[in-house]
């Protein structure tokens, strides 16, 4: 089982790279022909044109890269599942699907963080208790 999270381990590492790649413009700017619908393009191109948005993304996945390779996967889980949320509902709402081809990357994303989030498990319980007030 150790070698098969350190397996999902690497793989998690590699994909979050994707956004920090298109941060840095080594990908060409996105054009309708990759999207299923207008709407999931229009709303592609204005995240891009926020001027901050995408380098916020390639930021927390960076952060969350460090996190994975220095074994502190349960807070990389939690990092990211706000941004895996909204790929994996762009997806579903906007694209088309979940079974379209672009939606790939995002569901191995949700699996992996799914499974990360699951196999923390044990340390994210003390969230769900009540603070003590110690005053």
């Amino acid at each position: 089982m150790k070698i098969f999270t350190i397996v999902l381990r690497v793989i998690l590492g590699l994909l979050l790279f994707s956004p920090i790649l298109g941060a840095l413009g080594l990908f060409p700017p996105p054009t309708p022909e990759l999207y299923n619908t207008t709407e999931a393009f229009a709303f592609i191109d204005i995240l891009m044109n926020t001027g901050y948005l995408t380098q916020l993304i390639a930021i927390v996945f960076a952060i969350a890269i460090f996190l994975v390779i220095t074994n502190r996967t349960a807070l990389a889980a939690l990092l990211i599942l706000p941004i895996t949320i909204n790929i994996i509902c762009f997806h579903a709402f906007l694209d088309g699907g979940l079974f379209t081809k672009g939606a790939i990357m995002a569901n191995v994303l949700v699996l992996l963080n799914a499974y990360f989030l699951w196999h923390n498990r044990a340390q994210y319980r003390h969230l769900w208790n009540k603070s003590v007030s110690h005053s």
